[in-house]
């Protein structure tokens, strides 16, 4: 046995131990390999599966013809690929530490340089940035940690780069979430369909850096009501860090035994994972008695909503996502935006800034964006990237 399975079977289950924060901050500033990825090959299938994941019907993305006749000539990767890269892998949590210990997802800053297009590889590294305590008003220890992931093609050149910010809590009973329900009217999945077919993706159709206006509002996307299909697709789309099966399964609860749980019915060893949809072992680790979504699935959606408005020739090229609440099953969000400001960099590059909301059938703001999108100027060529 490793010196790290002896140290997570030595700890308590769900507390965050000193000898778990010291093996972390021994990672601190190491820059290292993400080696199991999900998504490797940029391909139709793999641009389409993620796609998929997030509801997102842009014909860059699942129109081979079209992306023909684009400034890309093949299709394009939606951003929400490199989820598969990295959140989907089976190593970028390795090294960690703080074993059975809740992750959730606090913040992201994502800076895009260039796109992947059909044909291209990509990788990626992962380095541990910090650890810290946060003050938090929910029982128990609670860490900030700060993860850099840094994504490359196959000729070794940056195209983007994830500041994520995650809390590590102690597991304890999630009482304030007890008694959220969503029960919906027949005429409201209706109007609910409705908002869904409203979706707007501005395609081919440019949008000039001089038509936009402060204060002009974004077309809105729906994405909901959330179901346990929902995270199907996620999961099928972008992979999962955890969910294993077999010999994969074994070998990953003899590595991490702390990635298992026992259903409290059945005294099956259940994947930590499921608690996003199963209420045993929600209950079992002190999250609510309803399923929630992957907060990255989340990101997904407000990716999808600047690309929508940006259309074909702009480019999202930076996405600041904070996450403020939990998005369980049954509730519907609806992401819509503003337009806040807009300005020419040195490098003549047309830059609009958006600020973007997710918000659900209760009124709760879960997410706030900020987004950077370079749009192109009348009468002017077309910006190049990598910018």
């Amino acid at each position: 046995m490793s010196q790290i399975e002896v140290d997570q079977e030595n700890s308590e289950y769900g507390k965050i131990s000193q000898q778990a924060i010291d093996r972390i901050k021994f990672h601190l500033g190491k820059v290292y390999p993400i080696e199991l990825p999900f998504i490797r090959d940029v391909n139709q299938d793999s641009i389409t599966h993620v796609a998929h994941a997030i509801g997102d019907d842009n014909p860059l993305w699942t129109n081979r013809e079209y992306a023909k006749h684009s400034r890309f000539g093949k299709l394009v990767a939606p951003p929400a690929l490199l989820y598969g890269v990295a959140w989907g892998s089976w190593d970028l949590r390795r090294g960690q530490g703080l074993p059975g210990i809740n992750v959730m997802y606090s913040k992201e800053h994502w800076r895009y340089f260039q796109p992947l297009i059909e044909g291209d590889e990509v990788h990626a590294t992962k380095e541990i940035i910090s650890l810290d305590d946060r003050n938090s008003k929910w029982p128990g220890r609670s860490m900030l940690q700060l993860l850099r992931i840094r994504f490359y093609n196959q000729r070794d050149e940056q195209v983007a780069f994830c500041d994520n910010y995650l809390i590590r809590s102690e597991r304890e009973t999630g009482e304030h979430w007890k008694n959220i329900k969503a029960i919906y009217t027949d005429d409201e999945i209706d109007q609910i369909d409705r908002e869904i077919a409203e979706e707007d993706i501005r395609g081919d159709n440019p949008r000039y850096f001089e038509d936009v206006n402060i204060g002009d509002a974004m077309q809105p996307i729906v994405r909901g009501p959330l179901t346990v299909s929902d995270m199907i697709c996620w999961l099928m789309g972008v992979g999962s860090p955890h969910l294993r099966s077999g010999q994969f399964w074994l070998k990953y609860r003899q590595r991490s035994p702390k990635v298992a749980v026992r259903d409290p019915e059945t005294r099956i060893p259940q994947n930590v994972e499921t608690s996003h949809w199963d209420r045993n072992i929600a209950l079992e680790i002190g999250m609510p008695v309803r399923g929630y979504d992957y907060a990255a699935q989340c990101g997904g959606w407000a990716m999808s909503f600047l690309t929508n408005w940006a259309g074909d020739d702009g480019w999202v090229s930076e996405c600041d996502i904070q996450y403020l609440g939990m998005n369980f099953l049954g509730d519907v969000q609806r992401i819509k935006g503003e337009v806040v400001s807009k300005w020419i960099s040195e490098n003549g590059i047309a830059y609009i800034e958006c600020k973007v909301f997710s918000i659900n059938q209760r009124g709760e703001n879960i997410m706030a964006v900020r987004g950077m999108v370079a749009l192109q100027q009348k009468d002017k060529p077309i910006f190049t990237l990598p910018l």
